[in-house]
């Protein structure tokens, strides 16, 4: 267990260095990166496989591969920097360790009804998210014969609250739940306070 804390730690720096390096201005992406590796190392060699894992790991790769392909593919909408680059390290540092744990303890969850809901929470997430494409203001809805509208602002933001919410309801009932529930809120306030998947 040391020896894959220290390969998880070690990667995140390495992915770190070489984003640190290679964009001028260091964008959200190396922590995605990081998670999607670590998570899918550590899947296999920990072998815990459980309604539990196997959702831990599709969330963390769905989130991955959609900033992955925002990124490298819809460029113009992806103008998500960072400004505190040894903020957001410490926050892949944290959550990159938590993920073995969350793995190894996962089948040890009292109940799974909160990780049922935790998947509803994560697809409404991954649909703001998508509804970000527009790149601003969102319409919700308009009732019908009147020129009214409900609007959504920074549904990219809310689609991270959501992800972040939706890994708290997946870990609710596995042991050191606290600790998650910590690095979740931790998550959403570095978001909120770093201004960070506003509308351009």
């Amino acid at each position: 267990m040391i020896y894959l804390l220290i390969g998880n730690i070690l990667m995140t720096l390495f992915i770190f260095l070489f984003f640190n390096f290679k964009e001028k201005k260091l964008t959200y992406i190396h922590l995605n990166i990081s998670t999607m590796i670590t998570v899918l190392t550590n899947y296999p060699l920990l072998g815990h496989a459980n309604f539990i894992s196997k959702t831990f790991v599709l969330f963390i790769g769905s989130i991955s591969v959609m900033h992955l392909y925002l990124r490298y593919y819809h460029s113009d909408n992806y103008n998500i920097y960072i400004h505190n680059r040894w903020l957001h390290l410490l926050l892949a540092l944290l959550f990159n360790v938590s993920i073995p744990f969350i793995i190894i303890h996962s089948d040890e969850s009292i109940f799974l009804s909160s990780a049922y809901l935790s998947v509803s929470f994560f697809i409404i997430g991954l649909i703001m998210y998508q509804l970000s494409e527009v790149n601003g203001t969102v319409k919700w809805f308009q009732f019908e014969y009147l020129n009214i509208y409900k609007y959504i602002n920074h549904p990219k933001r809310i689609g991270e609250y959501l992800f972040a919410i939706s890994f708290m309801l997946l870990v609710m009932f596995i042991p050191y739940n606290y600790i998650y529930f910590i690095l979740g809120i931790l998550y959403i306030i570095y978001i909120k306070q770093s201004l960070l998947f506003n509308n351009q």
